[in-house]
């Protein structure tokens, strides 16, 4: 099965269900197909299969042409983030050796200052454009009938950038089967039921833009949003009459102390999906209570594809009825995950030891794009390591101990260590820094950047927070800044992070 199918198949079992919402417009299956269908006809126009079709663009409808019609003419979708800054998209860009891009509109500006920097890209689609360079243009002319050649499972449909923990961004290749897998075992795991309304509220330029295809593959009808609000939510899922959504545990506590929530009709909500870290026990049970819904968590990574462990509804209920300690967990293995807890030599631990989860699946990525010796390191005899310490209860569920890498996870947004420490060094008075992540009861960690100043040097912290404004994401800007005099080091000279997170968590200033 391939990535495209997914769309095919629900063209002909529902061709006029509603398979997307977007503000005032509507797509059905039908549409979606020919719309998937007319842009891969068109890239083959322009490009090669096996050629890296790139998209920069916040969410619209015709980002899920991409999501299927780049795979479906054998190419690989690459996803870049929106949120960078333009000299790491440049980067990624020229990494990718994409040849064509397509963007939306209001980075149209961005792409054209960076042009001279990305000479592989032959071809510029402009989402909203108006000009020659236009997706009505680029698209318009194209067949609606089905491409005459079929990729296999084995080729690459889209390729995600990880946040770039060990230095520059690896593209993760994500195959037809991988994807596929993933989906499906997601699909086995939710049993979503028919005739849901799922309503995403996170950017599509991320591996979570999987669970829409999920969604596609049972049938439901996805509904986005440009950008996440309260009130945008509140209205669409009484407007919409949506079933499930997703959201971080920080937009949960957001929504719950909107003074708004309780003027609204929320009846038609069955469940909420969350991910990235675990949830308050008082935010539970208040959004049991205030919400009427279910809850549920799935813990992946961009290497996998999606999700591999699962915390399900009852697991809930159980935690907001006493056992609070399993708000701890990620939850289980999924249906068609298999995942082990080894040493650091490979050797299982026992139930209630420390180790480093490791997982088997046909979702774990084919590999890392041209960076075979990454590629290598991170596969032991077919298994990937997922570079996180956790231990296993008597029942089977998973609690995450912590990251071997040093990653930081902020409302929800990935944000690496060595790219906010590349930016924290270009500061002329930064003679040393760390960055690491402490907890924040609003966002769950904060970008915390620990610095040591040049002999002489002065800076205060609005000056180092302002020079990393202009190297990186405003997402991976720190908002919080410690002088030190040193930073606590190992025998080899290795900064001490977890000295540093121990010392200026919140319970220790």
């Amino acid at each position: 099965m391939l990535v495209s199918d997914i769309v095919e198949y629900g063209a002909r079992k529902h061709p006029d269900r509603i398979a997307l919402r977007f503000e005032d417009e509507t797509v059905d299956y039908a549409e979606l197909r020919d719309r998937s269908r007319r842009l891969a006809n068109a890239l083959l126009g322009v490009a090669a299969p096996g050629d890296r079709v790139a998209i920069l663009s916040a969410n619209c409808t015709e980002y899920f042409d991409c999501y299927y019609g780049v795979p479906m003419a054998g190419m690989a979708l690459t996803i870049l983030n929106f949120r960078l800054h333009p000299d790491q998209i440049a980067a990624l860009l020229a990494h990718s050796e994409a040849t064509v891009l397509v963007v939306g509109a209001e980075f149209a500006d961005a792409v054209t200052e960076i042009r001279h920097r990305i000479p592989s890209v032959h071809t510029v689609v402009v989402i909203g454009g108006t000009g020659a360079d236009s997706w009505d243009s680029f698209v318009g002319g194209a067949s609606a009938e089905a491409p005459a050649t079929r990729p296999s499972p084995e080729d690459i449909a889209w390729m995600v950038y990880t946040s770039g923990t060990t230095g520059m961004p690896k593209g993760v290749m994500l195959s037809h089967r991988n994807l596929v897998s993933g989906i499906t075992s997601s699909a086995l795991q939710w049993a979503l039921p028919e005739g849901t309304v799922f309503l995403f509220c996170f950017p599509l330029c991320h591996v979570g833009g999987y669970v829409t295809l999920l969604n596609h593959l049972v049938g439901s009808t996805v509904g986005i949003l440009r950008s996440y609000d309260n009130a945008t939510f509140l209205r669409l899922v009484e407007e919409w009459k949506v079933t499930q959504t997703g959201l971080a545990p920080t937009m949960i506590n957001f929504l719950l102390q909107d003074p708004a929530l309780d003027g609204h009709d929320l009846g038609t909500l069955e469940a909420i999906g969350y991910g990235s870290s675990a949830i308050p026990a008082a935010v539970l049970r208040e959004g049991l209570d205030r919400l009427g819904c279910d809850f549920y968590q799935g813990m992946g990574m961009t290497e996998l594809a999606g999700n591999v462990l699962h915390f399900d509804q009852e697991a809930h209920r159980r935690a907001a009825d006493g056992e609070t300690e399993l708000l701890a967990a990620a939850g289980k293995p999924m249906r068609l995950a298999d995942i082990r807890i080894v040493d650091d030599n490979g050797v299982d631990v026992l139930v209630g030891q420390v180790g480093e989860m490791i997982v088997r699946c046909d979702q774990v990525m084919t590999g890392y794009w041209r960076d075979p010796e990454a590629t290598a390191a991170a596969f032991t005899d077919g298994w990937f390591h997922t570079g996180d310490l956790v231990r296993r209860d008597a029942e089977g569920f998973v609690y995450i101990v912590d990251r071997k890498k040093d990653l930081i996870i902020s409302g929800g947004e990935n944000v690496a260590s060595l790219t906010v420490e590349q930016a924290l060094y270009r500061h002329p008075a930064v003679a040393e820094a760390a960055a690491i992540g402490v907890k924040d009861e609003t966002w769950g960690e904060i970008v915390c950047a620990v610095v040591v100043l040049r002999k002489g040097a002065t800076a205060t912290a609005d000056d180092i927070i302002a020079g990393c404004r202009e190297h990186i994401g405003g997402f991976q800007v720190p908002r919080r800044v410690e002088f030190v005099e040193v930073l606590p080091k190992n025998v080899t000279g290795k900064i001490l992070k977890r000295d540093l997170r121990d010392r200026f968590s919140p319970t220790a200033v």
